[in-house]
């Protein structure tokens, strides 16, 4: 008489498939697909979401060299933040108000400095132009293309920060302007100064 004790899980197992490959491999659990790639590191013109934009170390080292120069390069930037706080994107300090002020009393070189910028922020659809500016506007561009060319920096300034993507034309006049002494880039750098201190970049158009 033999002792079956112990072997009771035995009969507990399931019966094999004789029909099955004995080769084949078991099956496996499906594997989750892989997880969507992280915006970071992603430059701003691939349009990142919504967030805080920051200046490349190289537009922090030359916008403060802007500043430096004749404080150059925040009076650049006040225009641009004059058409940003009335956009309703961003309010102004009371500094740049104050030289606001003072640069449209310069022969009204705030103003003729926010109209361009205002001009771009418009075609990013965030905010509407005054009959005053689309006629400045206008006017500047009869003056050799000056409102359209000083427009084209702003409006790279918004494609890096995924706002508004750049135009044929307006990559090529770009281009055009940094070859030039670098002016294209350097006239950039005041306005994406100005869209780093937005709470929250508007979404891409």
């Amino acid at each position: 008489m033999s002792d079956n004790s112990g072997f009771e899980s035995v009969t507990s197992e399931p019966t094999p498939n004789h029909g099955a490959d004995p080769y084949a491999a078991p099956p496996q659990p499906p594997i989750p697909p892989p997880a969507a790639p992280s915006s970071y590191g992603v430059p701003p013109q691939y349009s990142p979401p919504p967030g805080r934009l920051t200046l490349t170390g190289a537009e922090t080292f030359w916008y403060i060299l802007q500043c430096i120069y004749f404080g150059s390069g925040y009076l650049a930037k006040v225009p641009t933040k004059k058409a940003l706080s009335e956009a309703g994107l961003v309010q102004m300090t009371d500094a740049e108000k104050i030289w606001y002020v003072v640069l449209c009393i310069l022969f009204g070189a705030g103003y003729f400095a926010k109209v361009p910028a205002k001009k771009a922020l418009n075609e990013a659809g965030l905010v509407q132009r005054t009959g005053f500016e689309k006629f400045w506007y206008a006017l500047q561009c009869l003056c050799f293309g000056f409102g359209y060319f000083t427009k084209v920096p702003t409006r790279k300034a918004l494609s890096d920060a995924g706002i508004l993507r750049m135009t044929d034309a307006g990559q090529f006049w770009y281009v055009l302007e940094c070859i030039y002494f670098g002016a294209g880039y350097f006239a950039k750098i005041p306005h994406k100064r100005a869209l780093t201190e937005l709470p929250v970049l508007p979404t891409a158009r």
